[in-house]
């Protein structure tokens, strides 16, 4: 701050002048308003013959560590929520182009998400909650240094996110992205960035410009809190929900195991017939192989062998128990070259796979 400009904020105010007449004249001057409005909040708006000064922005290690940890649960509570309701919003408008494999990633996605918002969340409400105590405690704390940077930080991070998010939502609108998917992630976007936009601008305008009433504080910061709340409420219940029951999980888990065991003895069935012309006549027989490398040939759960059955010259048929429905339901026996997501699809329970040499 320029030392002629913030003299001259000091004898106006003392000699009697308005903050709003020495506004005016400064900005009549040139002055930037910037700069008027930085040297006018040095001063703080009490009753006294002379003007009192705001205390310097200080530097607290305790306050740091607040800080840092206030925002970085703010940012984890951020992305979770965003990723949970995009995932949602996929789960409610599933578009017809997405793969087995997306579908097995979104639920992966769902319940990290859901796991970071059940952790962050609430930690990020108790610090806010300590924070905004301690500064009504002792006003002086709203001048540290850490919590005017990482606000700032968040307002680029917020601004930030907001425009890449919109490039790349159009992006994938140009790519053929349904529009009742577009709309509902353009407004999750907005919704999240915006939100924390406002709240820290709303703050940060609060330090530079005359004090709020701690009542009228409160009930807005009470606000925010309450509406983030019942926002963050209702996407965990949608992603409880998403996510299944850790037992589900576990037999979605198991049944891609058995899928990844099922693929490699295929392949390694097509290996052995590339090098020496024959089909095995058991597992044992395919696992045995050096040319085959390490496969699985056993349930993950159970520790049974797989059921193999050659059923031709260059065919053979796999079994095995599965505990849940695939993604989708299986289409056709095509190639597993052509199709191999929907190839492997399966019902609940015992199936069995027609395997041809590719």
């Amino acid at each position: 701050m320029d030392i002629e400009l913030r003299q001259f904020v000091r004898d106006a105010l003392a000699a009697g002048a308005s903050r709003d007449a020495t506004r005016q004249a400064l900005a009549e001057a040139g002055w930037p308003e910037d700069e008027v409005r930085s040297a006018l909040g040095a001063f703080a708006s009490v009753e006294f013959p002379v003007p009192v000064p705001r205390p310097k922005p200080y530097l607290s290690a305790r306050d740091a560590f607040t800080y840092l940890l206030l925002f970085l649960t703010l940012y984890i509570s951020a992305i979770g929520l965003g990723s949970l309701l995009f995932q949602l919003i996929h789960r409610l408008l599933p578009d017809p182009a997405m793969e087995a494999f997306a579908a097995r990633v979104a639920r992966e996605a769902v319940r990290w998400s859901t796991a970071s918002l059940l952790i962050s969340f609430p930690v990020f409400l108790w610090l806010q909650r300590s924070v905004r105590l301690a500064t009504a405690r002792d006003p002086e704390k709203r001048a540290s240094r850490v919590r005017k940077w990482l606000s700032y930080l968040t307002l680029f991070v917020a601004a930030s996110v907001l425009i890449v998010d919109l490039i790349t939502l159009v992006y994938n609108l140009l790519g053929g992205e349904l529009t009742g998917r577009f709309v509902l992630k353009v407004g999750t976007v907005g919704a999240i960035a915006g939100a924390a936009f406002s709240y820290y601008l709303r703050d940060l305008r609060r330090d530079e410009s005359e004090t709020e009433g701690v009542a009228k504080s409160d009930r807005v910061d009470g606000g925010f809190a309450i509406v983030a709340t019942v926002v963050v409420a209702v996407a965990l219940a949608g992603g409880l929900w998403a996510a299944g029951s850790p037992q589900a999980a576990r037999a979605l888990d198991l049944d891609r195991q058995r899928v990844s065991h099922l693929e490699g003895i295929a392949d390694a069935a097509d290996d052995l017939w590339e090098a020496r012309r024959l089909l095995p006549s058991s597992l044992d027989e395919l696992g045995a192989e050096r040319v085959a490398g390490a496969i699985s040939i056993v349930d993950p759960e159970t520790a049974e062998p797989y059921e193999y059955r050659v059923t031709g010259e260059q065919s053979f048929e796999l079994c095995a128990s599965f505990d849940a429905e695939s993604a989708h339901e299986r289409r056709s026996k095509r190639d597993r070259a052509e199709a191999p997501g929907s190839f492997w699809s399966h019902p609940a329970g015992r199936h069995c796979y027609e395997v041809a040499i590719r």
